[in-house]
């Protein structure tokens, strides 16, 4: 009987070392802090209708790694961090409202056979959508501007592929 005992005890034991402690979902992990939680809660804010991406400045390596880890969870967002000069600065990019913004020129581009240009955007925000129609069909994509004024026009592609795409819309 103590045999038996035993090794439904030891069994007990062994299930526990491979089972990590039952905690509730939100104290698993470790907690935001209150300046990782505002920083989010601003981007949100501030992407929620905007095509242009939100800085955070004076963020330490292990409050980034929390920001970086709350917006890879959502596919409408991306985050970069660039070094300038002694600090870091993170970016949020709205990826999902620029794609959705070539869909819809790129819809009225096929539509009307006319180019339409976009608002000057920064180098990432014009790779998102170059990438993002890319494989389109009935549209090109060409960056055009200076500096500050650098902008994307989708312009039609004549031809068979033209009529194609202009039946898959209507």
């Amino acid at each position: 009987m103590d045999k038996e005992k035993r090794e439904v005890k030891e069994k007990d034991n062994h299930d526990e070392r491979r089972r990590p402690d039952r905690r509730r979902p939100q104290e698993r992990g470790p907690r935001m802090d209150e300046k990782v939680k505002n920083a989010i809660d601003a981007a949100m804010d501030h992407l929620l209708n905007s095509l242009t991406p939100y800085e955070i400045h004076d963020l330490n390596g292990f409050q980034r790694k929390q920001v970086h880890r709350f917006f890879e969870r959502k596919q409408e967002y991306d985050v970069k961090t660039y070094r300038n000069e002694e600090t870091f600065v993170m970016k949020v990019f709205p990826v999902g409202r620029l794609r959705r913004l070539a869909e819809q020129r790129a819809q009225e581009v096929l539509m009307n056979a006319v180019t339409i240009a976009l608002p000057p955007m920064g180098s990432y925000e014009r790779f998102v959508i170059h990438s993002y129609l890319k494989d389109r069909g009935g549209v090109h994509t060409e960056s055009s501007g200076e500096g500050a004024d650098r902008h994307i026009e989708i312009s039609p592609v004549f031809g068979r592929t033209l009529k194609k795409a202009k039946r898959r819309l209507t």
